[in-house]
C-alpha cells in the first residue's frame, strides 16, 4: 500500500480503507466510549447527589444529637437539684422566714449553678408567683408564662419550657422549671427556675455550617396552631428569631414539610423560592425539627466542571480512533522489516551487557566444552588462573546432572597458577542450548578472607555477649534498687505526709472559731504545702512505677471521664465562669484507671492556667481516627517552655505560672506511651493550649 493512496481523501476515509474486522474493531471502540463516557457522567451525578445527600444527612442529625445531648445535661443536673435535701430545706426556712441569711443560704446553693452551666439566671419562685430569689433578674417578668405552662404539665417533674421571646429584653431563650416536692403532701413548695438564652449555645451551634459552603442553612423549627415557626434567625436572609412563620399546609416548600413530621432527605423548595437539598431531623425529648440544607445549584457547581471534561475526552478519543487508523495502515507495510531489525539490535545489546557485566564482576566465571576446554573465562578468572582448566576443580558434568541448583555449591580448597592456596565457594551452572549440547561451568567466589573474618566476628561476639550479660545484670540490680526506694518512699514519705494533712484538718476545724486571722493564714498554709507534698509524692510513685504496672485493658469513655474531672473542678472553685465543651462517645480500650490519672492531669493543668478575670473555656474532643485533644484558652506557652514541660521535677520560675515542682505531664506521657501513643502540645503565649493525646 503507497503513501499516496494512504494520505489521500478526508480523515474518515482513513477508517473506510481498513479491513472489515479492523472496521469493525474501530466502531465497537467508539460506542465503547460512548456508552463509557454516558455512564461516567450519570455516575458522577449520581455519586455527587448521594454524597451531598450523605453530608446534609451528618450535619442535621449532629446537630440534633447536640441539642439533645444539651437537654439532658440540664435534665440530669435538675433531677439533682430536685432530689437534693440541702436546697430544699433552704427553701423552706426562708418561706417561713424570709430573712437575708436564709436567702443568702438560697444564693451561695445556685450561684455556682448559674456559673457552671452559663445561665443568664437562677430563681425561686414560690406557687404563688412570688419571687422568692432572683440571682440576675430575669425570671420576674415570665412567671405568668411560667405558671401557664406548669398548669397544663405534671408540676412534680422537672420540665423545660417552651423556646419564646424571653422579657424583659425579648431575648430567645426558655426556663429550665425545677420542683421541689414536699415528701409528705406530694406537693411543690416551690421552683427552682434556670433562664437559658438561646444566644449561649443553641442559635452559635445552629449557625456554624460543618464545610466552606456558601448556602448551606440549618433552621430550627415547631409546628404551632397550624403555622411553622422558624426558632432561630436566618443565615441566608437577614431575618431575626422567629419573625419567619410558614404555613404548615404548603406542600412545596421543605420547612413545611418538616414541620409536618416529615424527617430524612427532602427535596424541593426552601422560604426563599430556592431549589435544595435538605435533611430533617427530629430531636428526642423536644418538639422541635432540625433542618439543615444546601442550594442544588450549589451542590451541583462542580458537576459542571466533569460534563466540560467529559466532551473534551469524547472529542480526543475520536481525534485518536483517526489517527490510530492511519497509523495502522501506514506501519502495516514496514512492521515486518521493523520488528526483525529491533531483534537484532536487542540480541546485540544485550550480548553486549553481559559481556561487560561478566568482565567486570568480582566474581569468577568459567565456561567449559568437551575434554574440559575453556571456551569461556572473565578477567578475575584469567588472574587467578589463566586460559587453562585448573586440575583441583571438579568436572562441572559430574557436578550439574540435571542443572544447577542452589544446594549444590560448595567449598574447595585450591592452588592458584602463582602458588597461592585459596578457599573458593563455586556455584555450578548449566546453559541448555537448543539443537546443541549444553555449555558447563562455575561462578566462584574467593572466600578466604571472609571466613578469616568470619572467625574474628564470632570471637567478638561472644565478648560482645559476655559484656551484654554483665550489663543486663547491672541494669536488674538497678531496677531492684529503684522498687526499693519507691517503697521506701511510699511507707516513709507518703504516710507521714498524709498524716500531717489530716491532723491539720482536724487542726482547722477544732481552732477555726478560737483562733487569730494569722495563725488560722499559717495553718492554711501548712494544710495547702502538706497537700501539695501528698500530690507530689503520689505523682513520684505513679511515674516511678509506671514500666512495671501490667495494663488491664478496658472501655474507656473520656468523655464521662471528662464530666466527672471538670464538675469535681467546677465544685472546687465556685468562684470563676466556664465554657466546657465535652464531645459525647469519645471512647477506646486502654487501662480505665492509668488513662484516667492522664485525662484528670491535663483538665487540671488547663485549669490552673487560664486566667482568673476571663471566662475560662476547656473543650475535649476527637483528632483523627481515635486521636483525643484538650484544648483552653490559658495564659499559653513559649516553644523552650514546651519541652521542658515533660521533665520530671521542672521547676517553673516564670512570673506568669505558680511557683513549684510538676511530675503530672511527665506522668501523662509515660501513660500514653505504655498505651502505644504519643503526646503532643500546640501553645501560643496568650492564646492557650491544646494537648493532643495520638494512638
Amino acid at each position: 500500500m503507497s503513501d499516496e493512496n494512504i494520505s489521500g481523501g478526508s480523515p474518515f476515509s482513513h477508517i473506510r480503507k481498513l479491513r472489515p474486522h479492523e472496521r469493525a474493531m474501530f466502531a465497537g471502540i467508539f460506542f465503547v466510549l460512548v456508552i463509557v463516557l454516558g455512564a461516567v457522567g450519570y455516575f458522577s451525578w449520581q455519586s455527587i447527589l448521594r454524597d451531598k445527600k450523605l453530608y446534609t444527612e451528618l450535619a442535621s442529625r449532629f446537630k440534633a444529637e447536640q441539642i439533645a445531648s444539651w437537654y439532658n445535661n440540664h435534665m440530669v443536673e435538675a433531677a439533682e437539684i430536685s432530689a437534693s435535701s440541702v436546697i430544699f430545706d433552704a427553701v423552706a426556712d426562708a418561706i417561713v422566714d424570709p430573712g437575708s441569711p436564709k436567702l443568702k443560704r438560697i444564693e451561695n446553693y445556685l450561684t455556682p449553678i448559674l456559673r457552671s452551666f452559663n445561665y443568664a439566671d437562677s430563681a425561686v419562685m414560690t406557687p404563688d408567683r412570688k419571687i422568692l430569689v432572683s440571682l440576675t433578674g430575669f425570671a420576674q417578668p415570665d412567671c405568668d408564662m411560667i405558671q401557664k405552662e406548669l398548669a397544663a404539665r405534671n408540676d412534680s417533674q422537672p420540665f423545660m419550657t417552651s423556646l419564646h421571646l424571653v422579657s424583659p429584653y425579648a431575648k430567645p431563650g426558655l426556663h429550665i422549671v425545677i420542683p421541689l416536692v414536699d415528701t409528705k403532701t406530694q406537693k411543690p413548695i416551690a421552683y427552682v427556675v434556670h433562664t437559658v438564652f438561646s444566644d449561649d449555645f443553641l442559635y452559635p451551634m445552629l449557625a456554624q455550617w460543618p464545610g466552606n459552603e456558601h448556602t448551606g442553612e440549618t433552621l430550627l423549627l415547631k409546628r404551632t396552631d397550624g403555622m411553622i415557626q422558624v426558632l432561630n434567625s436566618l443565615k441566608l436572609v437577614r431575618i431575626s428569631a422567629f419573625s419567619l412563620q410558614i404555613s404548615a399546609s404548603d406542600p412545596d416548600t421543605v420547612e413545611a414539610r418538616a414541620g409536618r413530621g416529615e424527617t430524612g432527605f427532602l427535596s424541593g423548595k426552601d422560604y426563599r423560592g430556592k431549589r435544595v437539598l435538605a435533611v430533617a431531623s427530629r430531636v428526642p425529648e423536644l418538639d422541635w425539627t432540625v433542618l439543615s440544607k444546601i442550594d442544588i445549584s450549589e451542590a451541583f457547581s462542580g458537576w459542571f466542571l466533569t460534563l466540560v471534561i467529559l466532551i473534551l475526552f469524547g472529542i480526543i478519543a475520536s481525534v485518536a480512533l483517526v489517527a490510530g487508523a492511519y497509523v495502522l495502515l501506514s506501519s502495516r507495510a514496514i512492521s515486518t522489516y521493523r520488528a526483525r531489525l529491533d531483534l537484532l539490535q536487542r540480541t546485540e545489546r544485550n550480548e553486549a551487557l553481559l559481556n561487560a557485566i561478566l568482565e567486570r564482576i568480582d566474581s569468577l566465571v568459567v565456561i567449559t566444552g568437551k575434554n574440559l576446554a575453556v571456551q569461556f573465562s572473565n578477567q578475575a578468572y584469567q588472574a587467578r588462573f589463566g586460559t587453562e582448566w585448573p586440575k583441583d576443580l571438579p568436572d562441572p558434568q559430574h557436578a550439574t546432572p540435571e542443572g544447577p541448583k542452589p544446594e549444590q555449591a560448595r567449598k574447595i580448597d585450591i592452588v592458584d597458577k602463582n602458588g597461592n592456596h585459596a578457599r573458593l565457594l563455586i556455584f555450578p551452572i548449566k546453559i541448555e542450548l537448543r539443537g546443541q549440547e549444553p555449555l558447563l561451568g562455575y561462578v566462584m567466589r574467593d572466600i578466604t578472607e571472609l571466613e578469616s573474618a568470619l572467625d574474628v566476628v564470632q570471637q567478638l561476639n561472644q565478648e560482645l555477649s559476655q559484656k551484654v550479660q554483665e550489663q543486663t545484670q547491672r541494669i536488674i540490680d538497678a531496677d531492684e534498687e529503684l522498687r526499693a526506694i519507691t517503697a521506701t518512699i511510699s511507707h516513709n514519705l507518703a504516710a507521714p505526709v498524709r498524716s500531717i494533712e489530716s491532723f491539720s484538718e482536724l487542726l482547722y476545724q477544732e481552732i477555726s472559731e478560737r483562733s487569730s486571722a494569722e495563725a488560722m493564714d499559717y495553718l492554711m498554709r501548712i494544710r495547702r504545702a502538706s497537700a501539695s507534698m501528698a500530690s507530689l509524692t503520689s505523682d513520684l510513685i505513679t511515674f516511678l512505677s509506671l514500666d512495671t504496672v501490667p495494663l488491664s485493658l478496658s472501655e474507656f469513655d473520656f468523655s464521662l471521664a471528662a464530666q466527672e474531672i471538670t464538675s469535681d473542678i467546677i465544685r472546687r472553685n465556685p468562684g470563676r465562669r466556664y465554657q466546657i465543651t465535652i464531645m459525647p462517645g469519645l471512647k477506646m480500650q486502654c487501662d480505665r484507671k492509668l488513662m484516667n490519672i492522664a485525662l484528670r492531669n491535663v483538665i487540671d493543668n488547663a485549669f490552673k492556667y487560664c486566667s482568673d478575670n476571663t471566662i475560662t473555656a476547656i473543650e475535649i474532643g476527637k483528632i483523627g481516627q481515635s486521636g483525643i485533644f484538650v484544648k483552653d484558652n490559658g495564659i499559653g506557652m513559649m516553644p523552650d517552655e514546651i519541652k521542658k514541660i515533660f521533665t520530671p521535677f521542672s521547676e517553673r520560675k516564670d512570673d506568669r505560672y505558680k511557683p513549684g515542682f510538676s511530675v503530672g505531664l511527665a506522668v501523662t506521657k509515660k501513660i500514653i506511651e505504655r498505651h502505644g501513643g504519643r503526646i503532643e502540645i500546640e501553645s501560643e503565649l496568650g492564646k492557650g493550649t491544646t494537648v493532643y493525646f495520638k494512638f
